[in-house]
């Protein structure tokens, strides 16, 4: 079995690029304007079911807005599960996502009491080819 969470990180990277216009990073960028997102920590499992072998990826993905209220980070986490689910992502020629939801999505205020923090955990399912 290989590990398709690299490939599964650099789809949905690209997607996001693509459809939200939204600036994507891997870490908190230092003096970056807000919106932005990152991309966040990843969980995998092993999984099957009767015919194929596969990995259960968890990537969290994370907006991050400093708009008075929710509605500027409701929106990018609106546009990010819209762009995720859309049709499935392309890992060839190594992998198929066999399987994409939303997990879970929660939106926190931050320490400062100003910026707003919002956390997709998406579930893919991902078999190799």
């Amino acid at each position: 079995m290989k590990l398709s969470t690299l490939p599964l990180h650099k789809a949905i990277a690209d997607r996001l690029t693509a459809q939200t216009g939204y600036k994507i990073f891997d870490d908190h960028p230092e003096n970056e304007d807000y919106p932005y997102v990152t991309m966040g920590a990843v969980t995998a499992a092993s999984w099957c079911d009767k015919f194929e072998d596969g990995l259960a990826i968890y990537p969290k993905i994370h907006v991050w807005s400093r708009y008075a209220g929710r509605k500027e980070a409701d929106e990018m986490a609106d546009a990010i599960l819209q762009a995720l689910t859309g049709s499935s992502l392309d890992l060839a020629p190594s992998f198929r996502v066999s399987f994409d939801s939303l997990d879970s999505y929660e939106l926190l205020i931050d320490e400062d009491g100003v910026t707003r923090h919002g956390v997709l955990i998406m579930k893919y399912y991902v078999e190799e080819i």
